[in-house]
């Protein structure tokens, strides 16, 4: 467009002298000097020289760079999740596995921890280098992208602070364990009066607060087989039932501190043909209460 224009205006210019020539050769020659000079156009204007862009001062950077960051904060943040094992249910379960199928793992979208979805989770953690437990732990779940809810270990103070809202000081079961509200279901014995925690043969058990040891049985005897009563100073009692083992060196009478080993899991007693799991009472006054809410309240990953 500018060499169009360009060319438009030399056009001009050279018919205004040529005109101007032809009223040179009109005039007579004894005419003035005045009288033969023609009347020239006025020469175009010279064209603007290009502006330059301004230099981008650190006002400016600092501004686009806030706005970048802006908007990059905007952003949505990974859905969060907590540590997941055996037994949990709910939306971060689904999305778990939702983030597994992504990677070419077959598993079921259906927001239930199960035995397939722990077997996917080790398949995961065996390809990315990790210890195959089948728990989706804090760094399974920053390597699939999902936030994570902090499950340090709590100060024992910090925990004691918590007695209002749980009767226990801490989980009974040390490892991989599995539970849900049994309290009331039908047995053979009359309803449920506890909790059973399904875990492997072997998994450690712990006391759950600072109690003495009030009754035991090392031999199979009844519907609890090899089975350990803990009694804490105010009167609240424990009872562990279906055990494989008994701890050496427990007696009656025998102190034991919050999160001793006490024994092992097992499946004795009326339990010897089912599936590993302790069965887990707590009673006050000899009148039982459901353990569900206080286990829950002292598990890290559901509380």
């Amino acid at each position: 467009m500018e060499r169009a224009s360009a060319v438009t205006t030399s056009g001009r210019v050279a018919r205004r002298w040529i005109g101007a020539l032809a009223v040179m050769a009109a005039v007579p020659a004894g005419a003035s000097a005045a009288e033969r000079a023609p009347e020239l156009p006025p020469p175009p204007p010279p064209r603007p020289a290009p502006v330059a862009a301004p230099a981008p001062t650190e006002a400016r950077v600092a501004a686009v760079s806030m706005h970048m960051t802006t908007r990059r904060a905007a952003r949505p943040a990974p859905r969060l999740g907590p540590s997941l094992r055996l037994g949990a249910r709910g939306p971060a379960v689904r999305e778990l596995q939702r983030e597994l199928r992504r990677r070419g793992i077959r598993v079921a979208v259906d927001g239930a921890f199960g035995p397939r979805t722990r077997r996917a989770v080790r398949s995961l953690q065996r390809r990315l280098g990790l210890r195959a437990s089948g728990v989706a732990d804090a760094r399974v779940m920053r390597r699939l992208g999902l936030r994570v809810r902090a499950a340090a270990a709590a100060p024992r103070a910090v925990m004691r602070a918590g007695r209002t809202t749980s009767r226990l000081e801490v989980f009974p079961v040390r490892g991989e364990y599995s539970y849900s509200d049994t309290w009331g279901a039908p047995r053979s014995q009359g309803s449920h009066e506890g909790t059973d925690i399904g875990a492997d043969r072997h998994t450690p058990l712990v006391a759950a607060d600072d109690a003495v040891v009030s009754k035991l049985s090392r031999v199979e005897t009844g519907l609890g087989g090899i089975y350990l009563w803990l009694r804490r100073a105010d009167g609240i009692q424990y009872y562990y039932a279906h055990m494989q083992r008994i701890a050496a060196g427990l007696e009656l009478g025998s102190r034991v501190s919050a999160g001793q080993v006490i024994g092992t899991v097992g499946n004795s007693g009326d339990a010897r043909y089912g599936a590993t799991h302790v069965h887990f009472e707590i009673r006050q006054n000899w009148t039982s209460m459901s353990p569900y809410r206080h286990l829950v309240a002292v598990d890290r990953d559901r509380a």
